[in-house]
């Protein structure tokens, strides 16, 4: 099983056949892509995620089309809602069951910055314990994590709040395995400062699955998006 998580920079735009030729590199069996929106890409990036396979999807409601929302899609059935299921559009956050795929729990998340991320930080803080005892993957792009670790400024105001995923028992796949290393996915246009914004927390059970965790730093630096991908690949 592979997972690629990216932020497609508004929704692709003309870049949109280069977006998904990026994706279909990867081979991918679930996608989530923050930054989704509802313009003139979204056939066309709906439409190539369905010829690579990709052809369950969820897309949730907007109130403009060019509003910054969310996809998932996958080669397998699965069940889906905005998250916190009270949330106003456009969701910053899915949740995903996949009941014929080995049971895997899925957030897909593009969590907002500053004073409207706590409370998507803390919805998940109050996940029910069975995401921990189970298999199952908080992944997007958190616009969080440990400063001068994850970023090169003191700049992550709920760094706390993220800390305290990690303290209860949420894993950092690419940080637990590369502890002394230093990777940015996005780059500050005006400061240059960089930040690894995009991440996968996982519960100890699907930690164990891991067979690789990278970024794919080509589609940033070629302009693609202004992010990296995050691919993760998974023993069966």
């Amino acid at each position: 099983m592979k997972i690629v998580s990216w932020n497609i920079l508004h929704g692709g735009g003309k870049r949109a056949p280069a977006i998904l030729e990026a994706i279909a590199q990867h081979q991918p069996d679930i996608v989530t892509l923050q930054e989704f929106r509802h313009g003139s890409s979204k056939q066309v990036l709906i439409q190539g995620l369905s010829e690579m396979g990709l052809h369950e999807q969820f897309v949730p409601e907007v109130n403009s089309a060019r509003d910054n929302s969310l996809i998932v899609a996958a080669r397998h059935h699965f069940q889906a809602i905005p998250f916190p299921p009270d949330s106003e559009p456009p969701a910053r956050a899915i949740k995903v069951f996949f009941p014929d795929f080995a049971g895997l729990n899925l957030l897909a998340l593009h969590l907002p910055q500053k004073k409207k991320q706590p409370p998507y930080l803390h919805a998940l803080l109050d996940l029910d314990a069975y995401h921990l005892e189970e298999d199952s993957i908080l992944i997007g792009d958190f616009n969080c994590g440990i400063p001068f670790v994850d970023s090169e400024t003191k700049s992550f105001e709920y760094s706390h709040l993220f800390q305290q995923l990690l303290q209860q028992g949420w894993i950092d796949a690419w940080r637990s395995r590369n502890l002394d290393k230093r990777e940015f996915t996005w780059f500050s246009t005006r400061l240059k400062n960089g930040y690894r914004y995009d991440n996968a927390l996982l519960s100890a059970s699907l930690n164990e699955r891991v067979q690789q965790v990278f970024y794919d730093h080509a589609v940033r630096e070629q302009g693609v998006s202004d992010h990296s991908m995050l691919v993760i690949e998974f023993m069966e």
